[in-house]
């Protein structure tokens, strides 16, 4: 997992808000050394950390990133994702998991406002673990986005247009990442064609 800016959004809350490292340590639970590593960007906070800090930040008025969930049993398409979100226009913070059942988990942790979900995971496919979370979640649904390899099988299609989800093919470029999170910021369909 990673948090592309969590060490900038570490100091906007320490900058808005007149909190010391230690003041904010305090606040979190968690030790001075850890709100300064996080800050210099040496190591990011866990979900449930991270949901304390878009917390904070949200009620001294500072705009969070948007929380991206990537979901994929390919280690490789999570560091792809981790990588173009990290270098998108739009800020944005990305976590990603190569277990579905942890995105059941971090979904709620984190409340992220996009799921980038693979089709074909070993145990639960992309599809089921989708169901899943708008079980747990509700209106609080964010936007979904399958991704998936066969994006040309008719089954996958079928599945795909069903749910009323987005569905990109493998391999997708950083302007599919890019269209996607304005999409989130701006409530338009995104262009990922």
């Amino acid at each position: 997992m990673a948090t592309a800016a969590a060490h900038g959004l570490v100091s906007a809350i320490r900058e808005t808000g007149g909190y010391s490292q230690e003041a904010l340590a305090r606040e979190l639970g968690v030790s001075f050394a850890t709100v300064n590593a996080w800050e210099r960007g040496r190591s990011h906070p866990r979900p449930s950390h991270m949901k304390s800090l878009r917390s904070m930040a949200k009620s001294l008025g500072i705009r969070t990133d948007i929380m991206v969930l990537a979901i994929d049993d390919d280690p490789v398409t999570c560091a792809l994702v981790e990588g173009m979100v990290a270098g998108a226009a739009t800020p944005a913070s990305v976590h990603t998991t190569t277990d579905p059942f942890d995105a059941l988990i971090l979904s709620g942790a984190l409340d992220p406002d996009l799921l980038l979900i693979d089709v074909m995971m070993p145990v639960i496919d992309g599809f089921d673990l989708a169901e899943r979370l708008e079980e747990i979640r509700g209106e609080r649904m964010p936007r979904v986005v399958f991704m998936t390899a066969a994006s040309d099988d008719p089954e996958i299609i079928r599945r795909a247009e069903e749910s009323g989800h987005l569905m990109i093919g493998k391999p997708f470029g950083q302007d599919a990442i890019e269209s996607l999170l304005a999409s989130v910021t701006t409530g338009a369909e995104p262009r990922v064609g």
